[in-house]
């Protein structure tokens, strides 16, 4: 039986971070929440927290509205529920839309196959309607429509994020697998980063997580610098509605302390990179950066917080290359951290991580892109 009326929200994040984003969800005000598999739902389907979870979530992926929900036994009731839908609300005729899939199914094993099934039901129902039919764009759609098959059960939704929300618009510059700006927000809140510790991040690339954590301590909404949304293309966007809760996350916003924020990286690139984002994110003038092996660098103030994401390698040699970098990172602790301070490496290279030479309080598993990642913390004492 097809049910096209909307229903609760579905909120992705990647795989671990679940329990994360339903924390941050209850503080945001939402109580009425279950975490499932790389998502939470959110029993409020309204335009307004449509609005909220997209502009202040630092850890969703996307935010997804069911439009139809139905019993997938085969292609034909896969057409039907997405026939179910009066496409024309939510696609305008000038406007482009793209269709991702994600299915486990018996009979349908190709989730091409199966989103291609779905742009046919939208094409025809907009051929039939108005005699022309809707462009499909799937580099940059200006309507992203998802839909998930599990068995014999199917949802079709519309992607209210538009563009991942990873994307969070200020990063201008990049360097060689950056970390997701989500990834990086998440680890801060696993580390229980306050905002007001002396962050040091020895390793910093394009200066992902100094931004973000700039931003939390600024209380910076994670959509600030984001033009554009997926929602501002529904039937319910209203402008006004929409800037009352922007402005509202906006007016928390405080000026960050300086003297707190501190990165550094050999790699000429990543220093030009990070400066150029940290520009962008408008935090230029109250973070420091400098282009140096942290190694042979004594901080004018000593950290209190260290986050480090170093190189993890991948063929034996990388390893045997990076050896002494993981073990410099635990005599930098050792040696220029006072005692009551915390240290944080992220990696994906679980032999590394012994090189570091101090025992973990803590070990957090993490997915970082697939590669499975440990976050580690030290206590200084």
């Amino acid at each position: 039986m097809n049910n096209s009326e909307k229903s609760d929200l579905f909120v992705t994040c990647a795989s671990g971070l679940e329990p994360l984003l339903a924390q941050e969800l209850i503080e945001m005000g939402f109580d009425a929440i279950t975490p499932k598999y790389r998502g939470v739902y959110v029993a409020d389907s309204s335009i307004e927290a449509i609005y909220r979870i997209n502009y202040c979530s630092r850890i969703a992926s996307r935010v997804l509205l069911p439009l139809s929900r139905f019993r997938c036994r085969d292609k034909r009731a896969l057409y039907e529920g997405a026939n179910a839908v009066d496409w024309l609300k939510y696609i305008p005729e000038d406007k482009t839309f793209a269709v991702d899939a994600n299915v486990t199914h018996p009979g349908i094993r190709n989730s091409l196959f199966a989103a291609q099934v779905v742009k046919d039901a939208v094409c025809d129902q907009f051929r039939a309607k108005t005699g022309d039919r809707p462009i499909v764009n799937p580099r940059s759609p200006d309507v992203q429509l998802n839909l998930f098959i599990y068995e014999d059960f199917g949802i079709i939704s519309i992607d209210t994020s538009g563009e991942p929300l990873h994307k969070r618009g200020y990063r201008q510059e990049n360097v060689e697998a950056p970390i997701r700006e989500s990834l990086a927000a998440a680890i801060l809140r696993l580390a229980q980063y306050r905002g007001d510790e002396i962050l040091y991040d020895p390793c910093c690339g394009s200066g992902t997580f100094l931004i973000e954590a700039a931003m939390l301590s600024a209380y910076t909404p994670a959509g600030f610098f984001r033009t554009r949304w997926g929602f501002m293309l529904m039937p319910e966007f209203s402008h006004p509605a929409w800037l009352k809760i922007k402005l509202e996350a906006d007016a928390k916003r405080i000026p960050i302390v300086k003297d707190r924020f501190f990165g550094s990286d050999i790699g000429k690139n990543a220093v030009h990179a990070s400066k150029v984002n940290l520009r962008s994110a408008g935090f230029h003038q109250a973070v420091e950066i400098i282009q140096c092996d942290f190694r042979e660098y004594t901080p004018r103030i000593p950290p209190t917080f260290l986050i480090a994401n170093p190189p993890h390698g991948r063929r034996l040699d990388d390893v045997e290359f990076l050896r002494p970098l993981y073990r410099a990172l635990g005599d930098f602790m050792k040696r220029q951290m006072p005692k009551s301070s915390r240290g944080f490496v992220f990696t994906g290279n679980l032999e590394l991580a012994k090189e570091v030479g101090l025992a973990p309080t803590q070990r957090h598993v993490l997915d970082n892109s697939g590669i499975d990642s440990r976050l580690l913390e030290y206590q200084i004492y």
